[in-house]
């Protein structure tokens, strides 16, 4: 446990580093927060907090800046201390209200939410779909030998694909295929309509469009079964690396990206650095995911089904604000999926 006036200086220098983008000296320390104390003690202060490992000496003649155990630190700090502007909740509440239930479109969208409020890049990963249950299917007639299959979960509408009919198919042909699948396959889970078995499927599914659209239906399933994950605002941190690494920027940035192309092994570092945490998580520099050794990822979970979002973001990230909108904006996505849970399926209105 730090030292009362030690948590301060350390606290003073992350936030002016964070802002400031330079290396912190006892001089700055004094002069912009007036501490009462000689500028020798704040000296030996920043001595003892450099020997702990939270902040260092970029070069031999310079100020500190903050270390990853620095930044931990103050992280730690603020994590019950933010609150997002109020034009920013505002700013979140209505891109909201003009959302569409498309599951995917839905995480896009929060995913763009996030890097925009923060400036950084923002992702979510979306909720395990093997834990959400089918709410309906939908068969829209194209042309008398081509339907439109749309699957709707609790969550929302989760995909769509074409089917291709062997025989024209009338509107009540096509009302009755819904009708037997939804009266048979409604509040399954998604995992388990994927590995239904036609052979033993009940009296009526053998009939050809009813196959037909069971086919792609599974196909469709089978195709999301694994997480899915949405990164937006990468190129917001090309700015921000370069104030402070101009020369090695560009590096960093492609890293990020190589990183990012094995989305799996992203999602698993995630769920693995939360472990069994709910609520804020960060992970400063030790994501344990390659290509994100030089960046902090703020993380959420938000319910139903597991799902997690986030911000990744520079050593020297404004943390209070990525705290808050992260916080923020896992709320709103819940009570938007909850909601869209509790919602009558048009069979029952």
């Amino acid at each position: 446990m730090l030292p009362e006036r030690q948590r301060l200086i350390l606290k003073e220098i992350v936030d002016r580093f964070i802002r400031r983008r330079e290396p912190v000296s006892s001089r700055m320390i004094l002069e912009d927060y007036g501490l009462l104390v000689s500028s020798a003690t704040v000296r030996n202060d920043m001595t003892a907090l450099e020997e702990g490992g939270y902040i260092e000496k970029p070069y031999a003649s310079s100020g500190r800046i903050p270390t990853k155990k620095g930044y931990c630190f103050f992280v730690d700090w603020l994590l019950d201390l933010s609150k997002l502007a109020k034009k920013e909740r505002l700013e979140v509440v209505e891109a909201y209200e003009m959302r569409c239930l498309e599951v995917g479109e839905t995480m896009r969208q929060t995913a763009f939410l996030l890097g925009h409020i923060t400036g950084y890049a923002g992702f979510v990963i979306a909720p395990r779909l093997e834990e959400t249950r089918l709410d309906r299917v939908v068969l829209v007639r194209m042309d008398p030998r081509l339907a439109l299959l749309v699957i709707v979960s609790d969550l929302g509408v989760v995909e769509h694909g074409l089917i291709p009919l062997e025989e024209d198919l009338s509107r009540e042909e096509t009302e009755r295929v819904m009708a037997v699948i939804n009266g048979n396959l409604r509040g399954m889970r998604l995992d388990e309509i994927g590995r239904l078995a036609l052979e033993e499927s009940p009296e009526g599914w053998y009939d050809r469009p009813v196959r037909a659209a069971l086919l792609v239906l599974r196909s469709l399933l089978e195709r999301r079964m694994q997480e899915r994950l949405y990164f937006e605002g990468t190129l917001n941190l090309v700015d921000v690396l370069q104030e402070v690494n101009p020369h090695g920027a560009l590096d960093q940035f492609v890293n990020l990206i190589h990183g990012m192309e094995d989305e799996a092994g992203f999602i698993e570092a995630v769920r693995k650095a939360r472990g069994t945490k709910c609520g804020l998580v960060v992970s400063v520099g030790d994501c344990l995911h390659g290509g994100l050794e030089d960046y902090s990822v703020v993380t959420c979970d938000y319910r139903p089904h597991s799902g997690v979002l986030g911000v990744i973001g520079p050593l020297w990230a404004d943390y209070g604000k990525a705290l808050s909108a992260t916080t923020y904006v896992a709320n709103r996505l819940e009570a938007l999926l909850v909601a869209s849970c509790a919602r009558p399926s048009k069979e029952s209105e």
